[in-house]
Formats: structure tokens, C-alpha cells, sequence
């Protein structure tokens, strides 16, 4: 979780609370990390942590924003803030995507 938290702390994020998501309890298989949490502007937020060798695609994206929404179905409201922390190349359409809805994205 360390290895989470402090490329977060470098870009100002700071947590009330913070708390691994197991995407099995939506029935996904994806091996992405999903942590939730709320900031101390008491806002929701989720953060995907990706740790790979290949490129992030448009593809790929596409998947992040439909776990997304079953994760929200899941816990029953909106989540205002998503951070995508990548240790991952990524391809720049992707970029401009997760830029058009409103990620952040955290290279760590």
C-alpha cells in the first residue's frame, strides 16, 4: 500500500480513509489494483493501479471506465475523483481519453 500512497502524497492527494477494492466482488478478473477512498474534502474517490510491461490502449480504458461504473452500481453513489497511477507506457490516445473523462493521471 506504500507503494500506492506515497506517489499520491507527491501530488497532494492525502486520504481520510483509504482501502484496497477487490474487483471480485463485482465479478471482474481484471488484475488491476482498485483502492477507495474518501479525501479530506470528503469526496469519493477511486484510484486504478496499474503495474506492466505492455502499453495501456484505448482498449483497455474502455474496461477501466465500465468497472467503473459497476463499482459505483456496487457501493450506490458517484464517484467524483479517479486517479489512474501507472507504472505502465501509455499510449497517448488512451491519455487523451482518460483526460476527456476527467482522470488524473499519476505516474509513479
Amino acid at each position: 500500500m506504500k507503494s500506492v500512497l506515497e506517489p499520491l502524497q507527491e501530488e497532494d492527494l492525502i486520504f481520510k480513509r483509504f482501502e484496497p477494492f477487490f474487483l471480485g466482488l463485482i465479478g471482474s478478473r481484471k488484475r488491476i489494483r482498485v483502492y477507495h477512498g474518501v479525501d479530506l474534502k470528503s469526496r469519493y474517490l477511486l484510484v486504478f493501479a496499474v503495474d506492466r510491461k505492455s502499453a495501456l490502449l484505448k482498449k483497455d480504458i474502455y474496461e477501466w471506465l465500465e468497472l467503473k461504473a459497476r463499482i459505483e452500481s456496487h457501493f450506490g453513489y458517484k464517484i467524483l475523483q479517479n486517479i489512474a497511477l501507472l507504472r505502465a507506457p501509455l499510449c497517448s490516445s488512451a491519455k487523451t481519453l482518460l483526460k476527456q473523462q476527467g482522470w488524473k493521471v499519476v505516474f509513479a
